[in-house]
C-alpha cells in the first residue's frame, strides 16, 4: 500500500527560506521608501520656507527687532516683492533661554500660541516634527533672535494636512508592497513547484518500477538529475541481473539435482549392491549434491564471471558422471569411449566443468542409441572438447535456439530446456564458444572451444 504523499521537507525548506527573504526585503524596502518620503517632505519644507522669510523679516522690522541678523537670509532682490505678497502659514518665534516667549509673528498671535516655547527643542539641528495641543508642527531654527546670543529664532508650521497626505502615500506604498509580496510568493511557489516536478516524476517512476509496471527510468530529465537517474538505472539493471541469476541458479540447481536424485533412487533399487556399497554410493551422491548446492548459490551471489578459474582434469569428472548416468539409464546399455590424449584438463573451475559435462552427457545418454564419445583437441588457438552420440541428432534449423532457456530439441520427451542454456552460459563466461553439429556417429556432436590465454 502506497502511503499518502506528504510535502517534501526540502520543498518546505526552500519555500520557507525564500518567503522569509522576500518578506525581509519587502519590509526593508517599505522602511527605506518611508524614510525617503520623510526626507523628501522635509526637503520640500526647507525649500518652501524661503517664501515665508521676507514676510517674517518684515514683521521683525515692524516690531523694531533689529537685533536679528538679516544678512543670514539669502533672498534674491528681484523675488523679494513677489514673496512679500505671499500669505504664508508659517509662524515665527523668538524664545529665550528660560523657554519664555520673547516675540512671535502675527499669525501665531492669532492662533494663541504664546506658550509654544515650552515645547520647542533648543538643540535643533535639522527640521523636526513636534506635537503641540494635539496638532503636528514642523520646527526649524533660523538664527539667534535678539542681541542676546542665547535667544533662539524658530519658524514653525502646522503640517496636519501634509502628514495626512504623507500617511496616505505610505499606506499606498505598504499596500502595493503587500501586493508585490503576495504576487512574488505566488510566483515563487509556482516556480518551486515546477522546479521540483522532475523529483516528483522520479518518485512516481520509482514507485512504478517497484510495482513492476515500469522497467527503468525515462531519460527526459534535466541535466542536473542525469547522473542520479543513470546511477539508479544501473542499480535497477544490476538488481534485475541479480534476480535473474538467482532465478536461473534455482532452475539450474533443480535441474542438476534431478540427475543425482534419479541416480540415488537407482542405487536404492539396485539389489545387486551390498548394503555397505549402497551406502557408500549414496554418500557420494549426497556429497555431489551438497557441492552442487554450494556452487549454484555462489554463482547466484557473485555471478558466473566471479568464480575462480583453474585447471580441472576431465577424466575424473567424466568417470563420475558416466557412472551415475549408467545407474539412471540402467535399462539402456551405453558404451562410453574417451579420447583425452591431446588434452587432459581444461582451464575451468571444477564445478563449472562438472556442470558442463553433466548436462551434455545427460543429454547424450538420453538421446543416444548405445554409444557416447568424449574427445579433446589441443590446437594452436584453442582447447576443444567434443561430446558425441549416435542418436537422432538435432535438426539444423533449431541448432542455435536449443541454447536458449526453455527451448527443447525433442518436444516428445520430458525436459525443462535448461541444461543446454546452462552450458552456453558457462562456456560464454570463459569467453568460449559452444555449437552443435552432426557427429561421425550420425547423432549430435557438441563442440566447445576455449581460447588460449595470450
Amino acid at each position: 500500500m502506497i502511503k499518502p504523499k506528504m510535502p517534501s521537507p526540502i520543498h518546505r525548506r526552500v519555500i520557507t527560506t525564500s518567503i522569509s527573504i522576500i518578506l525581509v526585503f519587502t519590509v526593508a524596502l517599505g522602511l527605506v521608501l518611508n524614510q525617503l518620503y520623510n526626507k523628501s517632505y522635509f526637503a520640500l519644507y526647507s525649500s518652501d520656507l524661503l517664501s515665508a522669510v521676507p514676510q517674517i523679516v518684515g514683521e521683525l522690522k515692524r516690531d523694531n527687532l533689529l537685533e536679528i541678523d538679516a544678512s543670514r537670509i539669502h533672498v534674491a532682490p528681484e523675488n523679494r516683492a513677489e514673496m512679500d505678497s505671499v500669505e504664508s502659514d508659517y509662524m515665527a518665534f523668538i524664545c529665550q533661554p528660560d523657554k519664555s516667549l520673547f516675540w512671535m509673528s502675527g499669525h501665531a498671535k492669532g492662533l494663541g500660541l504664546s506658550d509654544i516655547c515650552q515645547v520647542l527643542p533648543y538643540d535643533l539641528v535639522d527640521p523636526e516634527l513636534i506635537m503641540y495641543n494635539t496638532h503636528p508642527y514642523v520646527v526649524h531654527e533660523i538664527a539667534e533672535g535678539s542681541g542676546l546670543i542665547e535667544d533662539k529664532f524658530f519658524v514653525v508650521r502646522e503640517v496636519a494636512p501634509q502628514l495626512e497626505r504623507l500617511s496616505a502615500i505610505k499606506r499606498k506604498t505598504w499596500f502595493y508592497l503587500g501586493m508585490l509580496f503576495i504576487a512574488t510568493t505566488a510566483l515563487l511557489y509556482a516556480a518551486s513547484y515546477w522546479s521540483f516536478s522532475p523529483l516528483r516524476k522520479l518518485a512516481g517512476e520509482l514507485n512504478e518500477i517497484a510495482e513492476s509496471r515500469l522497467e527503468k527510468l525515462n531519460t527526459d530529465y534535466p541535466s542536473e538529475l542525469e547522473d542520479v537517474t543513470d546511477a539508479l538505472n544501473r542499480m535497477i539493471e544490476l538488481r534485475k541481473e541479480q534476480t535473474q541469476r538467482y532465478r536461473h541458479a534455482m532452475d539450474d540447481l533443480a535441474h542438476s539435482l534431478k540427475s543425482r536424485l534419479a541416480a540415488t533412487n537407482a542405487l536404492l533399487d539396485d539389489s545387486a549392491l551390498s548394503r555397505e556399497m549402497m551406502s557408500k554410493r549414496i554418500v557420494e551422491q549426497v556429497s555431489q549434491m551438497d557441492d552442487m548446492v554450494q556452487y549454484q548459490l555462489k554463482r547466484a551471489l557473485v555471478g558466473q564471471r566471479g568464480l575462480v578459474r583453474e585447471k580441472s582434469e576431465i577424466k575424473p569428472s567424466v568417470d563420475s558422471l558416466t557412472g551415475m548416468l549408467s545407474k539412471v539409464y540402467r535399462d539402456k546399455p551405453v558404451n562410453v569411449t574417451q579420447d583425452l590424449r591431446e588434452l587432459e584438463s581444461l582451464p575451468l573451475n571444477k564445478n563449472d566443468l562438472t556442470e558442463l559435462l553433466g548436462n551434455l552427457l545427460e543429454n547424450a545418454f538420453r538421446f543416444c542409441i548405445g554409444e557416447v564419445r568424449v574427445r579433446t583437441r589441443d590446437t594452436v588457438e584453442s582447447y576443444i572438447l567434443l561430446i558425441e552420440d549416435d542418436g537422432p541428432g538435432i535438426p539444423e534449423p533449431i541448432r542455435d535456439s536449443v541454447f536458449q532457456r526453455g527451448v527443447r530439441a525433442d518436444q516428445l520427451n520430458p525436459g525443462t530446456g535448461i541444461g543446454l542454456a546452462v552450458c552456453h552460459e558457462i562456456v560464454e563466461s570463459y569467453e568460449g564458444v559452444i555449437s552443435v553439429t552432426t557427429s561421425e556417429l550420425e547423432g549430435a556432436a557438441f563442440v566447445i572451444q576455449f581460447p588460449k590465454q595470450r
